[in-house]
């Protein structure tokens, strides 16, 4: 139970991270003008959103364990 613990907790210290690195990402965005590093950085952001999602979801598989 303690490994399961331990994971929860890591997994939600890299999703708190995430989360405030694609808030800067999305500020970055929104005052970038448009062009081929404004659609890097659109794609960077998706990726780093379907990272914390993995994260969530693997958040849930262990809690439900």
């Amino acid at each position: 139970m303690t490994s399961q613990n331990d994971e929860l907790l890591k997994l939600t210290k890299e999703v708190r991270e995430l989360s405030d690195h694609i808030a800067g990402l999305k500020r970055k965005n929104n005052t970038m003008p448009e062009g081929p590093e404004k659609d890097q950085l659109i794609e960077d952001i998706k990726m780093r959103q379907f990272q914390a999602l993995f994260y969530l979801e693997k958040m849930e598989n262990i809690a439900k364990q």
